[in-house]
């Protein structure tokens, strides 16, 4: 198989949400039911979808960036799954089987191993997500759109649209499909290719009008402007909406109240870590 990836090329984002909605759509994800649920959306991804379009700066007004799981070369959250639920795919996608994935058995504490090891911030969500299985927690990412649905059986029509020849197919097979967020963008603004071709088409092409390197990605996740300055997306626009802010406060303040959170937060990250190893151990049990 081949390695595939998703670019967003973010001068072209205008934010419709299509994106969002196909996601939702496809996967049958819950909907927003009132004001109540819609208004958290717009700043934290939460177990009710995959992915989000949010600006980058504290201003709603741009650059417009994608908020999903990056898919990591080696992914920690895979490492950290006791139970073996979450596998990296030859096609470079993260994905997870919820026949195996059980929250409540695979440690006690409220946040899980998957989502304490992730290092893009946010990522995996585990809650109840699915409008097929209300009440049924399960974890939940993007996984490239690999399985439409999660489903395999090949009975079904499980291909997304593609915009791909047949001449391009037979030469990538990953390229029979694209992913909903992809293929439903309106603004053409996500490109699905070879994560070897994305990097190509980002190094020939997305730099700043001073000549600076203006695209950044790993796994099967990259962004690129050539307008606006990017930073690395989080997975979750509630850390670079609050944590990230408040860590840069306490940097210009205060000397010591940094390095003491930093500090205790190290220790309560290893005695969960060793809580959750006994778990592990323990099949479960405290």
């Amino acid at each position: 198989m081949t390695v595939m990836a998703i670019f967003q090329e973010v001068d072209k984002c205008m934010r419709c949400g299509g994106c969002t909605i196909a996601c939702k759509r496809e996967w049958g994800l819950k909907n927003f039911t009132d004001i109540e649920t819609v208004k958290p959306q717009r700043s934290v991804v939460n177990p009710r979808q995959r992915l989000a379009i949010k600006s980058q700066k504290r201003v709603d007004m741009g650059p417009f960036i994608r908020f999903s799981c990056w898919h990591c070369p080696d992914p920690p959250c895979a490492k950290a799954c006791p139970l073996g639920a979450i596998t990296k795919e030859a096609n470079g996608a993260v994905s997870v089987d919820n026949t195996k994935c059980d929250p409540s058995a695979c440690s006690t504490n409220a946040i899980k191993p998957c989502e304490i090891q992730c290092q893009r911030g946010g990522y995996p969500k585990v809650g109840d997500a699915y409008e097929a299985t209300p009440g049924v927690v399960k974890m939940n990412k993007c996984t490239l759109c690999s399985g439409r649905a999660g489903e395999d059986d090949p009975t079904k029509n499980n291909m997304l649209p593609t915009t791909a020849t047949q001449a391009e197919i037979d030469a990538v097979p990953e390229k029979a499909h694209m992913p909903a967020c992809v293929s439903t963008c309106p603004a053409k603004a996500m490109r699905w290719d070879t994560r070897e071709n994305l990097i190509a088409f980002a190094e020939a092409n997305y730099y700043l009008a001073d000549g600076t390197k203006n695209w950044y990605g790993n796994g099967s996740m990259m962004w690129g402007s050539k307008k606006v300055m990017l930073t690395p997306a989080k997975a979750d626009p509630f850390i670079e909406d609050h944590i990230t802010p408040m860590t840069s406060s306490m940097l210009s303040g205060s000397k010591m109240i940094l390095p003491t959170l930093v500090v205790g937060g190290l220790a309560a990250l290893s005695a969960r870590r060793v809580r959750n190893e006994a778990d592990a151990v323990n099949g479960g049990e405290v």
